[in-house]
């Protein structure tokens, strides 16, 4: 194992067209990006994602729904 993170870029940004501007600042950031993939998540897939949240974030609720709207890219930084 390395030591990686998981980056969400959100449906927001993707349909913002900014998608290769928030990539290049990770890697100008100096990190690499070494998985990369497109998900479209439902309801239930969301809300399992950000379970950790629930009761931590009071905008659990409403970003849960907002991954719903449209793809998100996933990322694995390094």
């Amino acid at each position: 194992m390395t030591n990686s993170s998981c980056c969400i870029i959100k449906p927001h940004i993707l349909a913002s067209l900014k998608t290769g501007q928030v990539i290049d600042y990770i890697l100008s950031a100096g990190f690499e990006i070494s998985a990369l993939q497109m998900f479209y998540l439902d309801k239930a897939t969301s809300e399992e994602f950000f379970e950790v949240y629930k009761g931590v974030l009071p905008e659990y609720s409403g970003l849960s729904a907002h991954l719903t709207t449209g793809p998100s890219i996933v990322l694995e930084v390094r």
